[in-house]
Parts: C-alpha cells; sequence; structure tokens
C-alpha cells in the first residue's frame, strides 16, 4: 500500500488536526504535530495492538476514551480506550492516541461515537475493523487536495534543504520516538 498520508481531525472540544495511514499489514501510523515541538511526531499502533483493542472493544458496550493525560500518569483514569493503550504500553502520548483512534474508526464506519465532544464514547460496530479502515483510507486519499493546505505547507519552507531536512527530522522520529 503506498505510504500517502489522510489527513483528519480528532472528534473532542479542542479538534486537533492529524494526518495518519494504514500498512499492508495492518499497523495505523499517526502524524501529529505538538504544540511545542519543531517537528511532527509518528506513532505506530502495532496490527497485534490494534486487534487486542478490537477485542476489548467485543462486548459491544460504549467504551470511554479515557486519555486524560494528568489521570493517565498517576493511574487514576478511568476503564476506557485510552487506559486500555496504556497498560499495552505505559507511555501516556501512546495512550492519547486514542483520540486519533477514534476519529479514525468512526470515520471508517468501524466505531460508533456519541456525538459528544466531552465525554466521548465509542460503540464497537459490526464488521472487520482492518477492511473498513482500508477501505476509508483509499477513499480519502481519493478525495481532491485542498489547494489552500497544500500552498501553505509548502510557503512554510524557504528552500530545498529545509524540506529535506524537515523530512529527515520526520523519519527520525519515527524510529527515535522524539
Amino acid at each position: 500500500m503506498d505510504a500517502f498520508w489522510s489527513r483528519s481531525n480528532t472528534l473532542g472540544a479542542r479538534q486537533r488536526a492529524f494526518s495518519w495511514r494504514i500498512d499492508s499489514r495492518g499497523n495505523i501510523f499517526i502524524k501529529r504535530k505538538f504544540r511545542n515541538h519543531r517537528f511532527p511526531r509518528i506513532d505506530k499502533v502495532s496490527y497485534n495492538h490494534l486487534n487486542r483493542l478490537d477485542e476489548f472493544m467485543q462486548d459491544r458496550e460504549w467504551k470511554d476514551l479515557a486519555n486524560n493525560a494528568v489521570n493517565l500518569y498517576r493511574g487514576r483514569e478511568k476503564e476506557g480506550i485510552g487506559k486500555f493503550l496504556y497498560r499495552m504500553r505505559p507511555e501516556v502520548p501512546y495512550a492519547q492516541l486514542s483520540s486519533q483512534l477514534g476519529a479514525i474508526f468512526y470515520q471508517s464506519e468501524v466505531w460508533e461515537w456519541n456525538e459528544q465532544r466531552r465525554g466521548i464514547k465509542f460503540l464497537l460496530l459490526e464488521g472487520d475493523w482492518q477492511e473498513k479502515t482500508v477501505e476509508h483510507y483509499r477513499s480519502s486519499l481519493e478525495q481532491a487536495p485542498d489547494p489552500k493546505f497544500e500552498s501553505s505547507l509548502w510557503s512554510r519552507f524557504s528552500d530545498r534543504r529545509e524540506v529535506e531536512e524537515d523530512l529527515e527530522q520526520t523519519m527520525l522520529s519515527t524510529f527515535f520516538r522524539f
């Protein structure tokens, strides 16, 4: 599968833009920009973790987003998707990928969303998560790119060397988890 990034937004009260892709093995890569960092962070959610998350959702009960950074760090977060991710990999930024995964799976019609901006909950729908997500990913790439986004992206770079440095740093962040 091609390594093109699809753009999306989280569903919460403070919607955050992010990019994502799914590879041929079923791994989802999420690229997000943090406020005080120059380069975006790219995280991989493995096919194995995604299958375990799907199993967690199988009881067909509404699940809280449950990804508050402070509560996760202090061990006081309620049960839910973020806390489940945190148990698989005890890193707050990884657990907070639940916001992006929630948006991806809602848009892919894998999960239903309670349509609340606060107190977000998700419910598993019928069907194979990987098939639906790949289908949504491919259809999102077929949509025409937003010319304003493209021009604003490239206008931020003054020369080719800066673009290459940004690309190199993005690739490094994938491997070294900056």
